[in-house]
């Protein structure tokens, strides 16, 4: 595969690839070094021009089963990208009221002023 430049992604790994704890250092090199050209690829900006490429195209797009490393790791990182789950968790927090402690608000003082 080709390689058009280095491909980064700042949106949604903004401290990189091998930094985001997603990816294998095998994986974030082949991102980072041919992401442009998967993306191209996938988006159809770019052509196939080798038996790789069209190979990648063909796993992509669900016509072959998924075998290449090429493959596999663009899946992957759209998957990450979109799929993006939140989980919200929620805390009940059950706390004993104490009265004793307000008690004494209502009761005046005798000041001896």
């Amino acid at each position: 595969m080709r390689s058009v430049g280095k491909f980064y992604d700042d949106k949604n790994f903004p401290r990189g690839f091998n930094r985001s704890g997603v990816f294998t250092i095998g994986e974030a090199q082949l991102l980072e070094n041919f992401g442009r050209t998967m993306r191209g690829l996938a988006d159809g900006s770019l052509f196939p021009e080798t038996d790789n490429e069209q190979e990648f195209l063909a796993e992509i797009s669900g016509v072959k089963e998924i075998h290449t490393s090429y493959a596999k790791c663009w899946s992957k990182y759209v998957n990450k990208t979109t799929n993006k789950v939140r989980s919200y968790t929620l805390c009940v927090s059950q706390r004993k009221q104490n009265n004793s402690d307000y008690e004494d608000d209502d009761v005046d003082t005798d000041l001896d002023i």
